[in-house]
């Protein structure tokens, strides 16, 4: 008696050896499942049947349910473990086609990156729509399932991709930004021989010379003005401004004292990228305490 047939493109070795783990079961209550494979259409399908005997209508509800049950779960890991990864890189193949192929693969490895983070939530989907589509049919299609049944896992993953896209771009941005000021810096003759960077909290920052003499010189204090004059001054970001002034400046070593790593950690990065093989950071003296050069700073 047929209870079940699944198609799939490809092979079956992997879905059908869980498939006969799950049967064993109710091969121990004396129903034998047999599963037969057969090439239909340009599929392989997997046929689910029972032998040895005739099935009371009860036994016959209560199989196939068990059946229907391993069929979704051992489908929906299939999906989530093998196709998910086939099906993000033809999004990313048709929406993202003016990347590259270097860059199309780092998408592709940050969006299977960023859905690590909640596979059971897409699980839980795919079980739910695979469990009301056998609970009406006898015959899945993996392919057509895929297609047509589960347009919102595919909305999912293409959301998840846009986000990972856009978060590339911003990155791809930044380097940019980062290569512009590299350049800045590589041509500008150093003003100073040393200046120490003390960031005393968000927004506060001060730079001192070899002697820890604040510097205000006119270079220094034209970028503060060109900033705030600008726009607001609380929309200003610090860090900006901060490499403004260095670069003006352009010492040839900068050490970097900061009252608080944690809190510094992305302006830290930012100096390190723009002034490479220039920046030291301290590990920790008066400099770096949150009242060093209380009353003269700037601050926006």
């Amino acid at each position: 008696m047929k209870l079940l047939s699944i198609g799939l493109n490809g092979t079956t070795g992997e879905i059908r050896e869980k498939l006969e783990c799950d049967c064993k079961t109710l091969t121990q209550e004396g129903f034998r499942v047999v599963i037969e494979e057969l090439d239909r259409g340009g599929y392989k399908f997997l046929g689910l049947n029972i032998s040895d005997g005739e099935l009371s209508f009860r036994n016959y509800e209560r199989i196939k349910n068990v059946l229907r049950g391993s069929v979704s779960q051992i489908l929906a890991d299939w999906i989530i473990s093998t196709e998910e990864n086939k099906i993000i890189n033809k999004i990313v193949t048709s929406n993202y086609c003016y990347f590259n192929h270097d860059e199309r693969a780092i998408v592709e490895s940050n969006a299977v990156r960023a859905l690590r983070a909640s596979p059971a939530t897409r699980y839980d989907l795919i079980l739910a729509r695979i469990l009301d589509y056998l609970d009406n049919h006898h015959e899945l299609v993996l392919d057509g399932f895929l297609n047509f049944r589960l347009k919102d896992y595919r909305l999912q993953l293409s959301e998840v991709i846009d986000k990972v896209v856009d978060d590339f771009m911003m990155e791809l941005e930044y380097k940019e930004f980062i290569r512009v000021l590299r350049y800045f810096v590589d041509v500008q003759e150093p003003r100073v021989e040393e200046a120490h960077v003390v960031i005393s909290g968000i927004g506060v920052f001060k730079i001192y010379d070899s002697h820890r003499k604040i510097l205000n010189n006119q270079h220094l204090e034209s970028v503060v003005l060109q900033s705030h004059s600008a726009g607001d001054p609380n929309s200003l970001n610090y860090e900006d401004l901060l490499i403004s002034a260095l670069i003006t400046i352009a010492p040839h070593n900068i050490m970097v004292h900061s009252t608080n790593r944690a809190r510094d950690e992305e302006a830290l990065e930012t100096i390190k990228s723009v002034f490479d093989g220039r920046v030291v950071l301290c590990d920790g003296c008066e400099m770096c305490a949150t009242d060093y050069g209380k009353s003269n700073h700037t601050e926006l």
